[in-house]
């Protein structure tokens, strides 16, 4: 996303504001964006999650999906021809899991400064009210968790908010609406104003000076209300619509933008005054949920802005209607469950629905042992931190300084706040572990890990990581882990897949293989060093590695590496020196043998050249017994690789396969191509092994043409017009790709040198062999730097149209990616 194309986006919609004065009709969409920390927690990455494929993960496929999608959502006329690309965010009231920035402030940086600067932008649009809200930072269901991680939740969740958007939150989204009283009270101790919560949570209100009056169906969402907290403060509450909201999620209102905005028009109803309707939905619901859905809510914000409907935010309409009405809560209530909070501790019946027959009752034993966990790990550490921390539980909600921004400096200088006395360099780590501990036992609560139909799923294991790293840190800080406790709890949690047991069983089959720690990180580094051509890392994952007197050897396909190295982990500080040694005999026999150096007597000099004397296939089991000799106990192998290191190493040992099945496919495809023409030219079907050999070929070729810089469009065409005449399918995923790459590489070319009339003659070749084979391109990066260029040029010559492009070459090209052209 360019930072031009996101500043045309949002001067947009900017420029459109409804005078204040003149509306009687008010708008707030609320979007809550959120992803469970999805991350390896030893590693602090996430690895491939299959179940999104082609992308790497969901992270990754939700950004090009939704994320990315709504800061430039296409507004189409009635023939499907782009008019204005818009940025969704400076109309939307939005919030942001600090774990979902977190990923993407490091994965996906340009679209999360634009997210950034969507709240920052548009604060005086919305008369200094910024769009952005806060959230509890790891999403846990607020009424099942203690008061004082409760606190923490709400004192992480408005540091990252300020860290980020450079102001203090007006107002916090509670992770499921889930709410309780106490709740309230902590976000108002600091200076939270308001929060949304669903209809069916108001337990009754009351006009001023009226009485008190039972909330039902018809309770009346288009106020704000005042909350009176226990202890004497108030906090606004806010209502979404019922219906609209839940049309918008799952009743397929965003199969059009004209008719949301229809239906939003149809709400409003006198007497005139203030008049407000507000649409709250999951933020993954505009482009992820529903495909197109970020367009259509760009459809309907323009229609809502031509019929005089002010588009604002919360904090914006507080300022100008404070509430007069009263309101209280049903506590323990949630917006996705019919049961209070339920869903989360016990097996009532509320699930996505995709697996009818299935049961929850997983859900209970799940959340025994989490509690159990809170509460053991929470013990360990008020004890072990009592020696060591003025205030342990201040200190806890001050970390948020540290996992943060994790320089040398700011660690000591958080140390130095919090400690009771100068601490020891072990003394430094056990605190640096403590704290991570409880950092991990907060993961844990993310409230996806039971929100979905079984313990098996994705989500439910990831707060088992997170609980399983919590517990492994209690074991190494003072040997009080109550893993076998927690295991037995979770052997009660029976998934509803027979084949994968029960939590117990998820957590030792899929958890615990995961479980790192500094001399298995070593390991990687020394295998990864095998197959580097490069000297070894000096950062892995979250490690520091400094290596010294390493030696790599060659003979045949034989590999070997030596030497030592320092791993450091920049979570805790922790350190050790190792000596290493690995060996590589092609790309499958890969051993490694790792010890301390301070108690290894392993002779690497010795060892290397033993190695190097079995040079043949047959020399196996030699050459392990050698490693194994020099490290006793201490052998790796691809098995103990990080996931995506392991996924790497598989893709080397299929890459061999696949080079030496391209040969003999290409030997068949050229030997019998003549013959499959003269069988295609008297009409009848190819022999299905020729068929595949030749689509093999052909489709490498096809995509071979198009990674050169200025591919050639005869050949392109013509390979695919010999697969066309043979019948053979093309691989649009892979074809399809290649062929959006080199448009948008080319069209930027163009753009960036208008004399470049090459580059723009192949792009425009390209887009119409694509039409022409039924190609369908993801054009959306390709189509937002086109519409940044002509955009900037329009302003920079005066014109009021950035379509309006003079008759120039620009039109041919725009028209072919979708535009509609003055």
């Amino acid at each position: 996303m360019s930072q031009l194309l996101e500043r045309v986006a949002l001067k947009q919609y900017c420029q459109q504001g409804v005078c204040m004065t003149e509306t009687k009709r008010y708008v707030i969409i609320h979007g809550h964006f959120y992803q469970p920390p999805r991350e390896n927690p030893w590693l602090e990455i996430i690895e491939s999650e299959a179940s999104a494929t082609p992308y790497h993960d969901w992270n990754q496929r939700i950004t090009d999906e939704c994320y990315a999608a709504n800061l430039a959502a296409r507004i189409l006329d009635e023939k499907g021809q782009i008019v204005a690309i818009v940025n969704n965010y400076s109309r939307l009231s939005f919030d942001f899991g600090p774990t979902l920035l977190t990923w993407m402030e490091n994965n996906q940086p340009e679209v999360y400064a634009s997210i950034i600067s969507s709240d920052r932008e548009n604060i005086a649009a919305y008369s200094g009210h910024g769009p952005a809200l806060a959230q509890a930072y790891n999403h846990i269901i607020m009424p099942l968790a203690r008061r004082q991680d409760k606190e923490t939740q709400v004192v992480w969740g408005i540091a990252d908010f300020r860290r980020r958007f450079g102001r203090q939150p007006e107002g916090m989204w509670l992770p499921e609406t889930a709410v309780d009283l106490e709740t309230l009270e902590i976000m108002a101790n600091h200076d939270i104003k308001f929060t949304i919560l669903s209809p069916h949570q108001a337990a009754r209100f009351r006009p001023p000076g009226g009485t008190w009056i039972e909330a039902g169906r018809n309770f009346d969402t288009s106020r704000a209300y005042n909350c009176r907290l226990p202890k004497g403060k108030n906090i606004t509450l806010f209502f979404y619509h019922e219906s609209l909201s839940r049309g918008v999620a799952f009743e397929g209102l965003l199969h059009s933008g004209d008719s949301l905005a229809g239906r939003i028009l149809e709400t409003y109803v006198p007497p005139e005054g203030k008049n407000l309707v507000i649409i709250a939905t999951d933020g993954e619901t505009y482009g992820h949920h529903h495909k197109f859905g970020e367009m259509a809510l760009a459809q309907a914000f323009d229609q809502l802005h031509k019929a005089d409907v002010r588009v604002t935010t919360p904090g914006e309409y507080l300022s100008l209607f404070p509430p007069d009405h009263e309101v209280e809560i049903q506590e323990n209530s949630a917006w996705s469950c019919n049961h209070g909070v339920e869903r989360w501790r016990s097996g009532c019946c509320c699930n996505t629905g995709q697996h009818p027959g299935w049961n929850q009752d997983w859900r209970s034993p799940l959340r025994r042992a989490m509690d159990l966990l809170s509460d053991q790990l929470s013990y360990v550490y008020e004890k072990e931190t009592s020696r060591l921390l003025q205030n342990p539980r201040a200190a806890r909600d001050g970390y948020i300084e540290v996992f943060s921004n994790r320089s040398k400096e700011n660690i000591n200088r958080f140390l130095n706040r919090w400690a009771l006395r100068p601490l020891t360099s072990s003394e430094k780590f056990t605190v640096l572990k403590l704290l991570e501990m409880e950092r991990r036992v907060q993961s844990a609560f993310t409230s996806c890990g039971w929100f979905f139909d079984d313990i098996g799923g994705l989500e439910s294991v990831l707060v088992l990581k997170q609980a399983a790293m919590a517990l492994q840190f209690a074991a190494e800080i003072s040997g009080e882990s109550p893993e076998s406790q927690f295991l037995e709890l979770l052997a009660g949690a029976r998934s509803n897949v027979p084949a994968l047991g029960s939590g117990k069983d998820i957590f030792e089959q899929q958890v615990r293989p995961l479980q790192t720690d500094l001399k298995r990180a070593g390991a990687n580094v020394i295998i990864n060093g095998l197959f580097s051509k490069q000297s070894l890392q000096s950062t892995y994952y979250i490690f520091r590695v400094n290596a010294t007197n390493v030696t790599k050897s060659a003979s045949g396909m034989l590999k070997t590496i030596m030497g030592r190295i320092e791993v450091t982990s920049t979570v805790t500080g922790e350190s050790c020196r190792f000596r290493c040694a690995a060996y590589a005999w092609g790309v499958r026999e890969v051993h490694a043998g790792v010890a301390d150096d301070s108690t290894s007597t392993a002779n690497l000099a010795d060892l290397n050249a033993e190695l190097l004397s079995g040079s043949s296939e047959a020399d196996f089991s030699l050459r392990l017994s050698t490693l194994t000799q020099h490290f006793p106990g201490s052998i790796y192998g691809l098995t103990e690789l990080f996931g995506d290191e392991k996924a790497a190493a598989v893709q080397n040992i299929v890459a061999v396969t696949l080079q030496r099945a391209e040969k003999a496919h290409r030997r068949l495809f050229n030997e019998y191509r003549d013959t499959v023409r003269f069988i295609s030219d008297l009409g009848q079907p190819i022999p299905p092994h020729l068929s595949v050999s030749a689509a093999f070929i052909l489709n490498r070729e096809l995509q071979s043409e198009l990674e050169n810089r200025r591919p050639n469009l005869k050949t392109i065409q013509s390979t695919l017009n010999e697969m066309s005449l043979w019948g053979l399918p093309v691989d649009e995923q892979s074809v399809s790709y290649y062929f959006a790459s080199r448009v948008e590489e080319l069209t930027i070319a163009y753009t960036d040198n208008p004399k470049d009339k090459e580059a723009h003659d192949i792009a425009e070749g390209l887009l119409k062999i694509a039409k022409g084979s039924g190609l369908e391109l993801n054009l959306w990066r390709v189509q937002n730097a086109w519409f940044a260029k002509i955009s900037e040029s329009a302003r920079v010559n005066g014109r009021k149209s950035p379509f309006n492009t003079g008759g120039s070459i620009h039109n041919h090209l725009g028209g072919l990616l979708g535009f509609k052209i003055d």
